[in-house]
């Protein structure tokens, strides 16, 4: 397996994204410990960091006039809050726990996977 080695000036492709959560869940359950579960962690923090940034722009540019368009926007700056704590935990090493780690990562590339997608 190649981990990706994603510039930042290019659009992050969601199915990848998708497509590693997706083997981080079941590593998380069939081998969390394994080599291929720490590499599929690192593919994560990569998408991770490469989706903090577009989530903030697409934050900046939402509309927040009516109580619905407020907790779109407050739902979205919490995601990227929690995706700066996960990142942050990844890159010093504070996760002791091999299936947290993958779990958490992956909730947090898939909520701002979702957040880069329009729902309607």
């Amino acid at each position: 397996m190649t981990t990706p080695h994603h510039n930042t000036n290019d659009p992050v492709d969601l199915a990848l994204v998708d497509n590693a959560v997706h083997r981080a869940e079941g590593l998380a359950v069939a081998d969390p410990s394994s080599r291929l579960a720490d590499a599929v962690a690192v593919e994560l923090a990569i998408y991770l960091a490469a989706l903090i940034t577009p989530a903030e722009y697409h934050l900046n540019r939402m509309p927040g006039r009516s109580p619905a368009e407020q907790r779109a926007r407050d739902v979205l700056a919490d995601s990227i809050r929690h995706a700066r704590s996960v990142q942050h935990d990844q890159q010093t090493g504070a996760f002791t726990n091999p299936t947290a780690r993958l779990y958490l990562l992956a909730g947090a590339c898939r909520l701002l996977k979702n957040a880069m997608v329009p729902s309607w």
